[in-house]
C-alpha cells in the first residue's frame, strides 16, 4: 500500500472534522518520523491487543533509529510476559520516588509527569478515552509535547492532538499493520507475533463478528513475516495458572440466565476470586464462556472491587441484535458495538441491577 493510500471506510472518516483531528496514515508516519523520543502507552488492565499494539510501536519506533519507552497501568498480565519486548515495559507510577527516566530497568516506577518530560511525542494506542487512562489522562493534559493516538474504538475524547483511526477494524494492531505497509516500515518475526497477538486475541482467536475478510488478509500478512499462529495461541490459551482455570469453572457454574435465556449474568465477587486462589486480573475474556449457550445473546459480567477505593468493573458482550457501546456509554463507558465496558464507583448490588435492566431493554 503506498503511503498515504487508505481504504475508502477510512477516508470518509477523516473527512468529519473533530477533536482530535483524525489523521490518515502518511500523517501519522510524519508525526512519528519528527520526534526523537517517544512515549507509548495504553489503557488500564491492557489486554491483547494494547499489549500488542504498545510493544509493536515500541519496537517499530526503535527500528527507524528512535528511542521508545513503553508504559503500561499495572504489570503486564502474567499471559502475555513472554512476548517479544515484554521484558523492556515500565509500569506507570502510583506514588514513588523519582527513577531517572532512561536509566530504571524495566517494570521500575518514575513519576509520571517525569517520564512524559523525557519525550518529545506521545502515543497512546487502543484507546482514547480518558475514563480508561486514569490519572495518566490529567498528566496527559499537561504535556506540552504532539500528542497522537491509534485507535479503532468509537468512543474518543479530545486527550490527543491527532488520532489515526478505523473503528471497523478488527483490532489497533491491524491499523499498525496498515501504517507500517503504509510507510514501508519493516515488520519482522517479533513485530509480527506482536501484530498478531492483538489481531487474534481481540477477534476471539477471529470467531468473533469483527473477523471480516480484511482482519483474514491481515493475518496472512502477519504469518507471512514470522507470526507463528499454534505457537502463540499454545503460548496465550494452553499455560494458564491454576486459580484461573478453577476461576472458569466457579463462573460457569454460577452464571445467572435473564432475558428467557438470551442474557447471561456473571457475578465475580470477591469471595469468589479468594476460594479460587485467583485476582481481578484473571477475568479477562472469561465473559465469552457463557457465550458457549445456544439461547445466549449478550452478556455482562461485574467484578467487585478488590477495595473500597476502587470502581465495580463491567464487560458487555454481544453475538448480535444489540449494540452494548450504546448501554456502556449509558453509564460513562464506551467501547465496540460487540463488545463493551465501564466503571461505576457504587455499591456493587447495584450496578448489576442498574446494568442488567438496562440490558434486558434492550433485548425486549
Amino acid at each position: 500500500m503506498a503511503l498515504g493510500t487508505v481504504s475508502n471506510r477510512v477516508i470518509k472518516r477523516y473527512m468529519i472534522a473533530e477533536i482530535p483531528k483524525q489523521i490518515d496514515f502518511e500523517a501519522a508516519a510524519a508525526r512519528i518520523a519528527r520526534a526523537k523520543r517517544v512515549l507509548v502507552t495504553t489503557h488500564a488492565r491492557a489486554d491483547g491487543d494494547a499489549v500488542g499494539s504498545a510493544l509493536s510501536m515500541a519496537r517499530i519506533i526503535r527500528s527507524l533509529g528512535k528511542e521508545a519507552t513503553v508504559y503500561f497501568h499495572e504489570p503486564i498480565p502474567p499471559r502475555y510476559v513472554d512476548l517479544p519486548n515484554a521484558a523492556t515495559a515500565r509500569v506507570w507510577p502510583t506514588n514513588s520516588p523519582v527513577a531517572p527516566v532512561g536509566v530504571a530497568p524495566a517494570n521500575s516506577r518514575c513519576h509520571t509527569d517525569d517520564a512524559l518530560a523525557w519525550a518529545d511525542l506521545a502515543l497512546v494506542v487502543d484507546t482514547c478515552a480518558t475514563a480508561q487512562l486514569e490519572s495518566v489522562a490529567a498528566a496527559l493534559g499537561k504535556f506540552n509535547g504532539p500528542k497522537l493516538a491509534i485507535d479503532h474504538h468509537v468512543t474518543r475524547d479530545p486527550i490527543v492532538d491527532e488520532i489515526l483511526l478505523d473503528t471497523g477494524a478488527g483490532s489497533c494492531t491491524q491499523i499498525i499493520t496498515s501504517l507500517c505497509d503504509a510507510a514501508g516500515w519493516i515488520i519482522d518475526a517479533d513485530i509480527a507475533t506482536l501484530l498478531f497477538a492483538g489481531l487474534a486475541t481481540d477477534t476471539g482467536w477471529f470467531r468473533f463478528s469483527n473477523a471480516d475478510a480484511a482482519v483474514y488478509k491481515t493475518a496472512s500478512r502477519l504469518i507471512d513475516a514470522g507470526a507463528r499462529p499454534n505457537e502463540l495461541n499454545e503460548r496465550l490459551y494452553n499455560a494458564e495458572p491454576e486459580a484461573r482455570v478453577r476461576l472458569m469453572g466457579a463462573v460457569m457454574s454460577s452464571f445467572e440466565l435473564r432475558a428467557g435465556g438470551r442474557l447471561a449474568v456473571v457475578r465475580i465477587t470477591g469471595d469468589m476470586l479468594r476460594r479460587c486462589g485467583a485476582n481481578s486480573k484473571m477475568t479477562e475474556e472469561v465473559i465469552n464462556e457463557t457465550h458457549r449457550v445456544g439461547t445466549v445473546v449478550a452478556s455482562a459480567m461485574f467484578v467487585e472491587p478488590e477495595s473500597p477505593e476502587e470502581p465495580v468493573r463491567v464487560s458487555l458482550r454481544s453475538k448480535r441484535d444489540i449494540n452494548v457501546a450504546a448501554i456502556a456509554r449509558k453509564f460513562g463507558g464506551g467501547g465496540h458495538e460487540r463488545a463493551a465496558g465501564l466503571k461505576v464507583r457504587e455499591a456493587f448490588s447495584e450496578v448489576v441491577q442498574r446494568v442488567v435492566a438496562a440490558m434486558e431493554q434492550e433485548l425486549s
